[in-house]
């Protein structure tokens, strides 16, 4: 039972990290953001991507830095999870 638990816990984490790579890609494709499944990608990722970005400093650069530390963060919370279960 408990590595059912464990795979399907790496498997939300590892389709939460793709979609947030998704996210990153997504600008550069002209017209993606109409785009229902592009839609649906931003609703799901926006909510920990904006509260990211609301602790970052004002980006001066033109990179957003808060998809990298989402996935960090992400995948610390994995790995506590993963321990605490077992």
């Amino acid at each position: 039972m408990y590595s059912l638990i464990i795979l399907l816990i790496n498997f939300l984490f590892g389709l939460y990290y793709l979609l947030i790579l998704a996210q990153v890609f997504l600008p550069w494709i002209p017209g993606a953001r109409y785009n229902p499944v592009v839609q649906l990608i931003q609703r799901l990722t926006d909510p920990l991507l904006n509260l990211i970005r609301k602790g970052l400093p004002p980006n001066r650069l033109g990179i957003d830095a808060s998809p990298a530390i989402a996935i960090i963060l992400l995948w610390v919370l994995q790995r506590i999870i993963l321990r605490l279960i077992g």
